[in-house]
C-alpha cells in the first residue's frame, strides 16, 4: 500500500486536476471553530490506482511551517468558498498529529499513529483504546455495586471510557497483516457530497496515467 505524491503517480495530474477543481494551495478550516489550520501543499494517493489517501497540510509559520497528514475521508471541500473544511478536528489537535516530513518513510507504522491520533479524538467515531503503537487495549468494564447474597453483574462501561470497536472478522481494521484502506471507511471513504468529482479526477489520473505507459 505504498502512496505516492499526486506529481509523481502522474507528472500531467494538472492537465486533469487543474482550476477550481486543483484542492492544492487551498485553505484548510476547522468545521468545529471555523479557524484556519493550514494549507493543502500536496496529495498522497495510492500507487496501484490513484486513490486520494491524504492531503498534506501545512500549519503554517506560526509553527515553523510543520506539516501534517489529513485523511481524505476527514476533509470537506467547497469549492464555492475554495476551502476545505477538516471533520471534526481543531488547530489544536492537528498540532498534536504526527509530524509529515519529505524524508519520512511512509509505512504501517506512521500510518497507523496517524490514524491513531484521528481515532482518539473524541469527535471521532469509531473510537479505539490503543496502546503508544497502536495496538489494542480491552475495554475497561467496571463492576456495578455489589449487596450481599446478590449475583455480581458488570454493569454498563462508563460513557467516558473509550472502547474497541471491532469488526465481525474478528481482525480489528488496524491490524498490519490484513489492514485496507477500506477497513476505514471514516478516515478514507470519498463521496460526492463531500468530495465533487474527486473519485472521477482519481479515475482519470489512473487511466491517463496507463495510456501514457502505452504510448
Amino acid at each position: 500500500m505504498a502512496l505516492l505524491k499526486i506529481e509523481d503517480f502522474n507528472s500531467d495530474y494538472n492537465q486533469i486536476f487543474s482550476g477550481d477543481s486543483n484542492i492544492i494551495n487551498l485553505n484548510v478550516y476547522s468545521d468545529i471553530t471555523d479557524e484556519k489550520i493550514g494549507a493543502v501543499k500536496d496529495i498522497l494517493v495510492d500507487e496501484h490506482d490513484g486513490s486520494f489517501r491524504y492531503l498534506i497540510v501545512d500549519l503554517g509559520f506560526w509553527i515553523f511551517g510543520r506539516q501534517v497528514l489529513l485523511p481524505i475521508g476527514r476533509s470537506r471541500i467547497d469549492y464555492s468558498q475554495q476551502r476545505i473544511y477538516t471533520k471534526g478536528l481543531t488547530k489544536e489537535q492537528a498540532e498534536n498529529l504526527p509530524e509529515f516530513t519529505k524524508e519520512l518513510e511512509i509505512d504501517h507504522d506512521y500510518e497507523e499513529r496517524v490514524r491513531t491520533g484521528y481515532r482518539d479524538s473524541t469527535s471521532f467515531d469509531p473510537i479505539y483504546t490503543v496502546d503508544p503503537l497502536g495496538n489494542p487495549i480491552a475495554p475497561t468494564v467496571p463492576y456495578g455495586p455489589m449487596a450481599l447474597n446478590e449475583v455480581a453483574a458488570l454493569s454498563v462501561p462508563h460513557t467516558n471510557e473509550r472502547t474497541i470497536n471491532i469488526p465481525e472478522s474478528g481482525n480489528p481494521p488496524f491490524d498490519r497483516n490484513t489492514y485496507r484502506y477500506e477497513n476505514d471507511p471514516s478516515l478514507y471513504e470519498i463521496n460526492e457530497k463531500d468530495h465533487p468529482s474527486l473519485k472521477s479526477y482519481s479515475q482519470r489520473l489512473a487511466q491517463s496515467r496507463i495510456y501514457r505507459r502505452k504510448s
